[in-house]
């Protein structure tokens, strides 16, 4: 039996699923997980407990498919972008990872951006820097934590790590490589003018293959403590980004991924590496050959509704929330939410930005609330969705995943505020299906990607449709929407001058 394994190394959870080659799912197992607070502002997880989850989640998987692993002829990676791992020269981690969602490298933002203008910028890496790459986490530690620094050996993403711990190879791929803003994503190689600026010898960087290249096998080591076999390949894998993607279909120019997990991403392929001149979006390599994306990120799209739900409604019954939201009109009667929590990726590139409802009145309860926040996101995306179309990319055709996409009202809202249809795949756990597809290619149990998408891949034949009235609602509101950020852009500020790192008055 030749069947493939994709991994997905998310930021709440760990997935793993086992899937022949015409795309049929066998096995399928979830564990969840938090991330780690110490400070406010701060964000880690543990690169091991990634590894326990692993080997957890792909023997339930396993299990569930009535096999053994030595039924899987490949193993792929998906994982969460721009996190920091170090390893010492024994390969052993050093500390936390520092995660995409972590603040604390403002500082070493404003030194980095001191040392490039914008266009600078563009020319090197294609790129904003911002918090939570691994650039800036790096240049965090070495200023913060020298000692520890001193004794990095090599850094990687998140998802190369737990196929370290499989194959004993240090590596990266061009996916993932691009979302550190360490890498030129035109010249496809580290970027030593960047690095060598900030005073970081590229030698910590690792090699970087193609995400459907073998990066080696199952080691004897990783059969000793997990249900996979010795000699088993292992692909490189790629960014969770690329990998929903896939997942998705979305390998050639036309259409559009809107992703609603934690944080909220929009994904569209482009031939060329061309990039918006702002930096606003991001211009990534995709997982196909001779191909990049545009990516816009908002920091806080599920992790909004997460922090509603249990901070403020102390609720974990998402679906009984999204019911009550859905007798709420559209425009919640007023009230916008600016889904600010982590600070804003696209399009304002402000790690100060903050969250806010505004217009609240005494009409308002629980269900204007939940909707306003997933109104708010939404908005959110659109923002990115207005600078894509910028740069001549105007998509045929929009795709909804993630967390979000198992609300038929967020998919509506989005509808109605994006003024498209919308489409939802019939492919489950789409970032795990990418990884799967290059194990698949790298393999050779697929030709390539193009030829297991059109396998694989199928789409809801009904789409969610837009609805004229909601529409002009959300319109009057957008333009209310854009205004909140600017008219208290220097006020986010201020508050971090008289709280603490705690939120607490100093």
């Amino acid at each position: 039996m030749s069947l493939l394994m994709g991994i997905d190394i998310g930021t709440s959870s760990v997935k793993s699923m086992v899937m022949d080659p015409s795309g049929k799912v066998l096995g399928f197992a979830q564990m969840e997980y938090d991330i780690h607070i110490p400070v406010a502002g701060y964000a880690e997880q543990n690169p091991d407990a990634w590894w326990e989850l692993v080997k957890k989640t792909s023997a339930q998987a396993i299990m569930r498919a009535g096999i053994n692993g030595g039924a899987l002829a490949g193993i792929g990676f998906s994982g969460q972008m721009h996190g920091l791992v170090a390893l010492d020269k024994e390969g052993r981690v050093l500390r936390p990872s520092i995660i995409w969602c972590d603040q604390r490298s403002i500082p070493q933002k404003a030194a980095l951006e001191s040392k490039f203008t914008t266009e600078q910028l563009g020319s090197l890496v294609k790129n904003s820097v911002s918090t939570g790459f691994l650039i800036l986490s790096l240049m965090w530690v070495k200023e913060n934590e020298p000692e520890l620094y001193s004794r990095i050996d090599r850094v990687m993403l998140p998802k190369d790590y737990v196929r370290y711990r499989l194959t004993g190879e240090m590596e990266t791929d061009a996916t993932d490589a691009s979302g550190t803003s360490a890498y030129d994503t035109a010249a496809l190689h580290w970027s030593e003018p960047l690095l060598a600026s900030v005073g970081i010898d590229s030698k910590l960087f690792p090699p970087v293959g193609k995400p459907w290249e073998t990066a080696g096998c199952v080691t004897k080591q990783a059969e000793s403590e997990s249900c996979f076999k010795a000699g088993t390949p292992v692909v490189y894998g790629g960014a969770d980004q690329a990998m929903q993607a896939v997942g998705n279909g979305i390998i050639a120019a036309g259409d559009l991924s809107v992703t609603i997990g934690t944080g909220g991403q929009l994904f569209t392929t482009i031939d060329q590496p061309v990039y918006d001149k702002k930096l606003r979006t991001h211009t990534y390599v995709h997982a196909v050959p001779d191909r990049w994306y545009l990516l816009g990120a908002t920091m806080s799209a599920g992790l909004s509704l997460k922090w509603l739900a249990s901070q403020v409604l102390k609720s974990h019954d998402y679906k009984a929330l999204d019911l009550k939201a859905k007798e709420v009109p559209a425009g919640s009667e007023g009230l916008l939410f600016l889904p600010y929590l982590a600070g804003d990726r696209t399009p304002h590139l402000d790690p100060h930005a903050s969250g806010m409802f505004f217009g609240l009145k005494l009409v308002h309860n629980d269900a204007h609330l939940t909707r306003a926040v997933l109104e708010g996101v939404c908005y959110s995306l659109r923002d990115g969705v207005e600078i894509i179309r910028s740069l001549g990319v105007d998509p045929r055709r929009i795709i909804i995943s993630g967390g979000g996409a198992k609300s038929t009202l967020w998919s509506q809202i989005l509808a109605d505020i994006l003024n498209r249809d919308v489409y939802v795949s019939t492919t489950v756990e789409q970032a795990c299906v990418g990884a799967a597809i290059m194990a698949g290619v790298g393999v050779k149990l697929n030709d390539t990607v193009e030829q297991a998408c059109r396998t694989i891949v199928k789409m809801h034949e009904n789409p969610v449709q837009p609805s004229a009235g909601n529409h002009e609602v959300y319109e009057r509101q957008y333009a209310v929407y854009r205004k909140l950020y600017e008219r208290n852009r220097e006020l986010f500020p201020l508050l971090n001058t008289i709280t603490n790192e705690n939120g607490a008055l100093k």
